[in-house]
């Protein structure tokens, strides 16, 4: 009977190990198993390379979205964002055509064309950060470095936009041929200190002639109010003296003798003087 069951026991062990063998393996197997897949977000896209095989490399690169499935031991999957990037770069030194150094802080944003991104990653075979950092920085310098050279530094100043329209002309041509679409880019540009304080000099010097032109014209313009209204004032007294000397010719000229006794007659109180000579018309009256 003792016999039976150590029998017994002996099976169950061995059962029990079978199980756990089969799970444990499974297990490792799940783990180690190769295949996976990768959500390709929208605004990005994926790229399938082939690391074994006939068709193995770059030269057989497939372009995916969405839910990819693959093998890691033998695929590759590599994700681009074709969204808007904005990369702000560290400032670097440019030189103008009369030797004078202008520091560059540029800010470029762009966007890749998707249907180059197998070329990008064949050309280049790095990540869009080393891509940004290696190539496009020279690319963007070189761009700078070529237009500053045709510029003087009064000129860079003086023509600042003209200036940033043939650096993005340069950007443009050699950032799209690769894929690179520009859209945007901030130079923050700054001439040297010793151009500065020229340039803050001169505009102080604009700053006070034109105040000084300023304050002469409104001089002028007050004392051409003042004339006209002296000349006003002094045409108004003309007027007004002419119109009392006519008023006082008129008066002289109606004024006879006989209207002059009038008046007197009028404004008599009927009491003669009692000091001096009676004028002739009181003779005449009282006779």
């Amino acid at each position: 009977m003792e016999f039976q069951n150590d029998e017994g026991s002996v099976l169950l062990r061995k059962r029990v190990l079978r199980i756990v063998g089969i799970v444990a393996s499974v297990l490792i197997l799940w783990v180690i198993q190769p295949f996976t897949y990768e959500n390709i977000d929208a605004g990005n896209v994926g790229i399938k390379i082939n690391l074994y095989g006939t068709d193995r490399g770059v030269d057989n690169i497939t372009i995916v979205t969405g839910r990819v499935w693959y093998n890691t031991w033998t695929t590759k999957i590599i994700e681009f964002p074709t969204f808007t990037q904005s990369v702000d770069y560290e400032p670097f030194v440019v030189t103008t055509r009369d030797a004078a150094e202008f520091q560059v802080d540029p800010k470029l944003n762009y966007h890749i064309n998707p249907t180059m991104v197998p070329q990008i990653y064949r050309q280049y075979r790095k990540t869009l950060g080393e891509i940004e950092q290696q190539f496009m920085r020279n690319t963007i310098y070189d761009a700078y470095r070529i237009v500053a050279n045709s510029f003087t530094s009064d000129s860079v100043m003086s023509n600042r936009e003209k200036f940033e329209d043939r650096i993005q002309i340069l950007l443009t041509k050699n950032l799209g041929k690769d894929g690179f679409i520009y859209d945007q880019l901030t130079s923050a540009i700054s001439p040297p200190a010793s151009l500065r304080q020229m340039i803050d000099e001169k505009n102080a010097s604009i700053q006070a002639r034109l105040k000084a032109e300023n304050e002469a014209k409104q001089a002028i313009a007050e004392a051409t109010v003042s004339k006209a209204k002296a000349e006003g004032e002094a045409a108004a007294t003309l007027v007004r003296a002419r119109a009392e000397a006519e008023a006082n010719r008129l008066k002289q000229q109606s004024l006879t003798p006989l209207l002059v006794q009038q008046q007197v007659i009028q404004k008599w109180d009927g009491k003669l003087p009692q000091y001096g000579t009676v004028p002739q018309f009181f003779k005449n009256i009282t006779q």
